[in-house]
């Protein structure tokens, strides 16, 4: 389990699966990612077994702090060892909670478990080009923009761009 000051993060269980379903089938929620078409309990919970037993990816259910209502989701996918690297990923749900600095925190937590506890050398994440937003708070925490995917994904009907950000190891350091 990693915590921080207002959430924690445990690994995702069976329990969890209503929480993405919604979460994933929000239209607000789902803009930001990468996934056109509603999800199912029955599909998410078949991805959930299959993904537990994935090694090249750790994903986690965000919950309050507070009262332990599961509030997102986030982890890494692509995880390589031997290339020491991996993709960071993280989804508010509940509206009520952004806004309110949980994402750093969320983004904090998930750095330090990618560098202490995959050991891994550098951790990166795609955001829509546009998500001001994901762009100034990873920015904050230190990452830096690698670049402007143009075109990148082809969804809804139209090609979008994603800017790919990352910190090393070697810049987490001493920052937190």
């Amino acid at each position: 389990m990693l915590e921080g000051n207002k959430t924690y993060l445990r690994l995702m269980e069976e329990q969890d699966v209503p929480y993405k379903v919604k979460w994933v089938n929000d239209p607000e929620v789902r803009k930001t990612l990468n996934i056109e078409v509603p999800i199912s309990e029955v599909g998410t919970k078949k991805w959930l077994l299959n993904v537990s037993l994935d090694n090249t990816r750790k994903d986690f259910i965000i919950c309050d702090l507070n009262n332990n209502v599961p509030i997102g989701f986030g982890g890494f996918i692509n995880i390589d060892l031997r290339y020491s690297k991996a993709e960071a990923y993280l989804v508010i749900g509940g509206k009520e909670y952004r806004g309110q600095g949980i994402g750093f925190e969320v983004k904090k937590l998930l750095t330090v478990y990618g560098f202490k506890e995959l050991g891994i050398n550098r951790i990166y994440s795609y955001m829509w080009a546009g998500n001001d937003k994901m762009i100034r708070l990873n920015e904050k925490l230190g990452y830096t923009v690698e670049g402007r995917l143009r075109e990148d994904v082809f969804t809804n009907g139209e090609f979008r761009d994603r800017v790919m950000m990352s910190m090393l190891k070697k810049e987490y350091t001493g920052i937190f």
